[in-house]
């Protein structure tokens, strides 16, 4: 895999821009960006996870990591990118205040990362406040409610403000938010970490827990106890056991719902 990824539509955003004169703005909103995008990166890195995949597209820049961000790790990790900005806008500020002039040259950028701190702290995915929100919340399907909640109420405020642009100035950064909030949503496609799981357990207590031959991987890890080493029992399995150890290692050789009838 490719470790950068750029997109075809990054193309029409520059089209756009060079269309309605935005290239000031485009190339300060992608300074604050990638800034934005590198103190995730840097923060990610210090918790141990490592980068998979840098992403170019007509929504900006992402970072994509190669293991599932632990709920212990998520706010530190999601939180890096909006303080960045917030602090390169103090920072600009304090220029303007030490030289006036710089006002001048300094005016968009703080504008870029002050906008971009405040968008990315909306409680929806895929951005930073998003994924903080999720990590303070432990049932998945409130989640996905509240999120689909947002997600239309905002779709719909920015569409409605698009409209109202047609009949004076178009406005096709409402249609882009539109776009963007309408179609982002959440795969609920299941993930586990193998950090999570491998950690070593001082409480050395088994606990046997009956499981169907018709059970997968994914439900099998959900049930790991974290302090006690979990073993599996399933009278049509062969061996009759599975422990918590051989779950993991399937779970990384095969799809997470291969069922056990499956790996018989």
């Amino acid at each position: 895999m490719k470790k950068i990824k750029i997109g075809a539509s990054i193309i029409l955003l520059l089209i756009m821009c060079l269309i309605f004169h935005n290239i000031v703005l485009l190339f300060n909103y992608m300074l604050a960006l990638f800034l934005h995008e590198m103190a995730h990166l840097y923060v990610a890195t210090k918790r141990g996870y490592n980068l998979k995949q840098f992403k170019l597209d007509m929504f900006g820049m992402s970072i994509e990591l190669d293991e599932e961000v632990l709920s212990r790790d998520s706010f530190a990790i999601n939180i890096a990118g909006p303080l960045l900005n917030l602090g390169l806008c103090v920072f600009c500020m304090a220029m303007y205040w030490i030289f006036p002039l710089s006002y001048v040259y300094l005016n968009v950028f703080c504008f870029a990362n002050l906008s971009l701190a405040l968008f990315n702290l909306l409680p929806l995915y895929p951005l930073d406040g998003g994924k903080i929100f999720k990590s303070m919340i432990s049932n998945d399907k409130l989640y996905f409610r509240l999120d689909v909640a947002f997600r239309v109420m905002l779709s719909l405020i920015f569409l409605v403000l698009f409209i109202i642009s047609v009949f004076n100035i178009i406005n096709w950064f409402y249609l882009l938010m539109t776009i963007f909030f309408a179609t982002s949503f959440q795969k609920k496609v299941p993930t586990f970490s193998i950090f999570k799981h491998t950690r070593e357990k001082h409480f050395q207590k088994v606990v046997l827990i009956k499981v169907s031959i018709d059970d997968d991987l994914y439900s099998l890890i959900k049930l790991i106890k974290r302090k006690y080493y979990t073993i599996f029992y399933c009278n049509k399995f062969s061996g009759l056991y599975i422990d918590e150890d051989r779950v993991i290692y399937l779970a990384t050789r095969y799809p997470l719902k291969t069922r056990l009838k499956e790996l018989n």
